[in-house]
């Protein structure tokens, strides 16, 4: 399957801003299941991009921007050829407990709970309810897993933000595709199962196509496996991987600092489309327009933060005055 992406970002500020340093993680990966052909990146201010690649093989591009402004508009556009590997996990003849025989040292890193995968509490109960029993399948028991999560949380847009931990989507039972891959990694994890976070998109014909998250699982027979909890489903062609990590926090769109007074602002669209055939090379010149729905991402205001801060040092005098 062919696809063309387009990810329009816009960042507005309620006054100027100055030395904006950004880092992008918005070009699909090239591997042994999808093939990045073409990409651009267009910066609706004056300045010169750079990339490069980071400790998991991600494409990062970055730059700076010194004069004030209140907006800037980021354009990245790709053309991805997908055709992953038909994999069927239910015929997996691995079984638990997993063994680690000559394998690359970086699945332990990928076994570890961490950041927005820590251990917690809350987890007990679906750890409980997923045991895996000895000598059984791992691909079966990944299905009933993705499954089980996909049909005992809820899909909820802005209820949860990009530093939810899984205690949030646990205790509410709701959450975005970010969480339902952050809480079947912390599942795998604790069972001795390596998993990684994946960031990219879905397209879904004739709907809206948009941002989407879901995890990588290590199966011995098998390799890295996609699987999709919040769909319940394996990833297939419709699946455009941009970069890998131990959760979301190593591989955010995009992320960065500024130095200025205002409030920040995201607006973010998504577009993607099925062509016939692989486009020119100079195909960014005649991208469609983008005709599909903005979502708006909040960003914390900076007097909350300063306010935050200053409650957390009250505390901390608090608790020092109560031990002296």
């Amino acid at each position: 399957m062919i696809l063309e992406i387009q990810h329009e970002t816009t960042l507005e500020y309620s006054a100027p801003v100055r030395e904006w340093l950004a880092e992008l993680r918005m070009e699909p990966v090239t591997d042994g299941e999808q093939s990045c052909h073409l990409f651009h990146i267009a910066v609706s201010q004056p300045t010169s991009v750079h990339r490069y690649s980071d400790g998991f093989g991600n494409h990062v591009h970055h730059f700076n921007l010194l004069q004030p402004h209140r907006q800037v508009r980021l354009l990245a556009a790709s053309i991805v050829e997908t055709d992953p590997r038909r994999r069927d996990l239910m015929t997996s003849q691995s079984t638990f407990p997993l063994q680690f025989d000559n394998v690359d040292l970086s699945i332990y890193d990928l076994l570890q709970l961490r950041g927005p995968v820590s251990p917690t509490p809350l987890l007990k109960p679906l750890l409980q309810d997923l045991h895996p029993r000895d000598n059984g399948r791992i691909g079966m028991w990944l299905c009933q897993t993705g499954e089980y999560i996909r049909s005992r949380f809820e899909y909820a847009r802005y209820f949860t933000d990009a530093n939810s931990p899984i205690d949030d989507i646990l205790k509410h039972g709701k959450g975005v595709c970010q969480d339902f891959a952050h809480l079947m990694i912390a599942v795998c994890r604790s069972f001795g199962v390596p998993a990684r976070y994946v960031s990219g998109y879905i397209h879904r014909p004739n709907k809206e196509s948009q941002s989407h998250a879901w995890c990588e699982v290590w199966i011995p027979d098998m390799g890295w496996v996609g699987f999709d909890p919040t769909n319940g489903c394996p990833t297939s062609e419709r699946f455009i991987k941009v970069a890998i990590g131990r959760d979301f926090t190593d591989v955010p769109p995009n992320k960065g600092t500024y130095r200025g007074e205002g409030n920040e602002l995201i607006n973010v669209r998504v577009a993607t489309r099925e062509l016939d055939r692989m486009p020119s090379l100079a195909w960014q010149e005649q991208l469609p327009p983008l005709d599909v729905p903005i979502t708006a991402i909040a960003r914390q205001r900076r007097e909350d933060f300063a306010g935050e801060q200053i409650l957390q040092q009250q505390q901390q005098q608090q608790q020092q005055q109560q031990q002296a």
